[in-house]
């Protein structure tokens, strides 16, 4: 497959081809992760899309779709939007549906990544069975691929399947935004780093689209843009709980409360992984810049399930592929994927407060993911700034190929940004 030509129809028959072995796992795995949940007969437990097909239904019904049984509702009303249509097809095709686009969003990730062909299959099909956050977020139907794929494909240099764009850049980094506000760190990055013009899209989109929000549900945008603005995430209660992978889960965890210090820890957090990014992209290693902001959005954010660590699939394909890093952060990065991938404080007891009663091993096992992933983007920092001060092997080192001496950055495709 070739980025820069586009695909052929031959292409798009290969293309099916490689995606028949994730999609089989993709399908499995979202049928029986969730506890209950069978492949046959056809019945995941996919309880976050039932969730989304509620809120659709709330939204054609005039209803209040913050004011429903069961798990709550927690986006602001634009995105109830996205869920109409989930309510148009039965609930078995739904599922299916949903997992599908999940996959292939996942390997279009990767083939940005400059992933191709098998390599390509198989990476997918991989991520699919051995990661934690991709199998919870196909077993729960939820949508944090969703806005990875749109912060990667839209903004991340590398190759492309379609020769020219439909829309500006920085458009789905804004829509991903409106959907939920933790890409916002990737659209800020994008600003802070030069690139004004996607970030001013994102930003554009962004308050276009909540804009509409508003005009189409007032009630609940009140409802859901006052409640943020008061401190309420609509799921507060949840913010100890073991699965809570982000800087205000530790303090949770480690103080019993929630206080003005976990969000000064946690805004302080936000603030240097954008700068940290800003560096990195400023010498020249944009795509290690990108995915760090959007880890910044995870460990920043009040709530961040270990499932929303999608972001943690492209980290590993470039710490994999790309030699030229500097060979101590790509081993620490790809120790700190590895723990994310297998998530072992699930392992730990949890819910009714137990969190609370941990061990000092015990909050280690729970907390030390954060931990890493804290200490990953500060070395990352550490090493732009030796290069910003004048160290060219700071952060890329020469590799050898074809004979000579050359870096490996990002991928080439042709004359100027995709």
């Amino acid at each position: 497959m070739s980025g820069e030509a586009g695909l052929t129809r031959r292409a798009w028959g290969a293309a099916v081809i490689l995606l028949l072995p994730p999609l089989v796992a993709g399908l499995w795995v979202g049928a029986t992760t969730i506890a209950g949940g069978s492949a046959f007969p056809w019945a995941p437990g996919m309880i976050d899309l039932d969730v989304y097909r509620r809120a659709g239904e709330g939204v054609l019904a005039g209803t209040d779709i913050y004011d429903a049984e069961g798990l709550p509702w927690i986006y602001p009303p634009f995105a109830a939007f996205f869920a109409v249509p989930l309510t148009l097809l039965p609930l078995a095709a739904a599922q299916v549906v949903w997992i599908t686009l999940t996959v292939v969003l996942l390997m279009a990730i990767l083939y940005r990544m400059g992933l191709s062909g098998w390599p390509l299959s198989l990476a997918t099909t991989a991520a699919v069975l051995l990661a934690e956050p991709v199998g919870e977020t196909l077993g729960f139907g939820q949508l944090g691929g969703l806005l990875v794929a749109a912060a990667v494909l839209d903004v991340m240099p590398g190759p492309r399947v379609f020769r020219r764009r439909l829309l500006p850049e920085g458009f789905w980094v804004g829509v991903a935004t409106a959907v939920k506000l933790t890409p916002a760190t990737v659209a800020a990055y994008q600003f802070f780093a030069g690139r004004r013009r996607p970030g001013l899209v994102a930003f554009a989109t962004f308050v276009g689209a909540t804009a509409l929000g508003v005009a189409l549900m007032p009630a609940g945008s009140l409802h859901y843009w006052g409640g943020l603005l008061a401190g309420d995430s609509g799921i507060n209660s949840g913010i100890l709980f073991k699965t809570n992978q982000s800087v205000m889960g530790v303090w949770a965890r480690l103080f019993g409360e929630l206080s003005r210090g976990g969000l000064v820890v946690s805004a302080v957090v936000a603030v240097l992984g954008i700068a940290i990014a800003v560096l990195l992209h400023k010498a020249s290693e944009e795509r290690l810049g990108i995915l760090v902001a959007g880890l910044t959005s995870l460990l920043a954010s009040p709530i961040s399930w270990s499932h929303h660590y999608v972001w943690i699939v492209p980290l590993a394909a470039l710490l994999l592929t790309d030699a030229g890093l500097n060979a101590g952060l790509r081993v620490f990065g790809l120790g700190y994927a590895l723990w994310v991938c297998n998530a072992p404080f699930h392992r730990l007891p949890g819910g009714d407060g137990a969190e609370l009663a941990y061990s000092v091993g015990e909050q280690v096992v729970v907390n030390l993911g954060v931990v890493l992933g804290l200490v990953f983007i500060g070395w990352c920092g550490v090493l732009a700034v030796r290069a910003r001060r004048g160290d060219s092997t700071a952060l890329r080192r020469p590799v050898l190929a074809s004979g000579r001496a050359h870096e490996r950055g990002a991928p080439q495709i042709g004359p100027g940004r995709p």
